[in-house]
């Protein structure tokens, strides 16, 4: 059986590998593909990151707070980080709209260039915090039934992300 760390640290390896398309992209911006890759890229942001966070946030988080408080340590850290993310996500997609849009729109590219640069610096640094600790410290203390529990959650978030 899988471990929801391993689930999730298998989901971060594809995230890293877009977020250097995203990164390209972004130093590459007047390319005659930049417009359908970032219109790929934002798919893959609201819905294969959304499903991501919600897996961390509603199944492995709420678990991992039973042997450390959330105010606490990395879990803390790894929320406020989300939400941080959120915002350069929301900003990031708002200025990818416009450029699809208008793809000489100067505010687009802005938006895509500054927010796509903070999202990939800190997803980065956030990916390598969660597989690199908070997993770690997952994986020693939970419990079988815990894994049993989050594993359905993730099951249930799977089926709905496919409706």
């Amino acid at each position: 059986m899988s471990r929801p760390t391993e689930i999730l640290s298998n989901d971060h390896r594809v995230v890293l590998e877009k977020l250097n398309v995203l990164d390209r992209t972004i130093n590459n911006i007047k390319s005659q593909d930049a417009k359908k890759t970032l219109e790929d890229l934002k798919l893959f942001i609201k819905k294969e990151m959304e499903v991501h966070f919600t897996k961390e946030e509603d199944a492995l988080f709420p678990e991992i707070e039973k042997f450390m408080p959330r105010e606490a340590g990395p879990l803390g850290v790894m929320l406020m980080e989300h939400e941080d993310l959120y915002k350069y996500e929301d900003n990031l997609v708002r200025g990818i709209d416009l450029f699809i849009k208008n793809e000489s729109n100067g505010e687009a590219i802005k938006l895509i260039k500054e927010n796509g640069t903070n999202y990939i610096n800190l997803l980065r640094e956030h990916i390598y915090k969660e597989d690199n600790m908070l997993f770690m410290m997952a994986d020693m203390h939970l419990e079988e039934d815990q894994i049993k529990e989050i594993m359905r959650k993730f099951e249930e978030l799977d089926k709905k992300q496919l409706v």
